[in-house]
């Protein structure tokens, strides 16, 4: 299981503001507002376009899903809303089986999350033809 290509993203600039967080409540907990965010609320800046291009060039040209296996959050301390962090992102993929590992550390002076996210590279054609 020995990733065949990795490179590091970052530091990115993430931050989520009032009405990001208000949205993404509303879409999954409902929960009310507060000036930490939620619990999986960094799984969006995985979709930071940086990274979405760098786990493209991983993968190579040919058209594929990315399929969600698992996503881990281990906080040293919460996030606040309306606050800036640094994020760095390492990606890795694997060829048995084909996935992306996404492993990120957020944080200011000091790391407040690590997250570790893995998607499962499906090939549209494996869609298309049923397999």
């Amino acid at each position: 299981m020995a990733a065949q290509d990795s490179l590091r993203i970052g530091p990115l600039k993430v931050r989520a503001s009032v009405a990001e967080v208000e949205a993404f409540r509303r879409e999954t907990s409902g929960g009310p507002a507060a000036r930490e965010l939620p619990f999986t609320y960094p799984v969006r800046w995985f979709t930071h376009p940086d990274i979405r291009a760098a786990g493209a060039g991983l993968v190579g040209p040919e058209p594929w899903v990315p399929i969600h296996e698992s996503q881990t959050f281990e906080y040293e301390r919460r996030l606040e809303v309306d606050t800036d962090y640094q994020m760095v992102v390492e990606l890795s993929r694997e060829s048995e089986p084909p996935r992306l590992v996404l492993r990120a550390e957020i944080g200011d002076a000091a790391p407040c999350l690590r997250s570790e996210m893995v998607l499962r590279i499906v090939p549209t054609s494996a869609l298309e033809s049923g397999g």
